[in-house]
């Protein structure tokens, strides 16, 4: 009988087997590396405090790093809902990119804005009973 508990000392977290694999390195996979390289150090020569003080440094700058991007798109995505809704009751003129692909003969949508949305990360708006994104916007009147 096995005294240890493999799953206390998993390496990684499981992973779906069918996500692509990733070329980046995140705050878990520097995580799991460390507790790795100080769970197989030798007992006898154990790494300097010096080495193991800078590894924790580039993990807290790879956290803040990420904690601040987060932030960055929030802010982002607020200011795109703010020039959104800046156009609710004008005229817009703007592309149909299904329109276009679908051959429609007049691929553009004209109308007054009557809603702002927030997709996905994409300002969104609502010309009467259409979706259009801000970015296809040509012409507000």
């Amino acid at each position: 009988m096995s005294l240890i508990n493999p799953l206390l000392y998993s390496q990684t977290a499981p992973r779906d087997p069918n996500a692509p694999p990733s070329r980046d390195l995140g705050k878990n996979d520097f995580l799991n590396l460390m507790m790795v390289q100080l769970r197989n150090q030798d007992p006898l020569n154990v790494q300097e405090d010096k080495e193991f003080i800078a590894q924790m440094a580039q993990f807290s700058t790879l956290e803040q790093t990420t904690n601040l991007t987060q932030a960055i798109e929030g802010l982002v995505g607020f200011q795109q809902l703010t020039q959104g809704s800046l156009l609710i009751g004008r005229e817009i003129e703007a592309l149909d990119p299904e329109a276009d692909a679908a051959g429609a003969s007049d691929p553009m949508v004209r109308g007054m804005v009557s809603e702002t949305r927030l997709v996905d990360g994409q300002t969104q708006l609502l010309v009467g009973d259409r979706t259009v994104r801000i970015q296809d916007v040509l012409r507000v009147r």
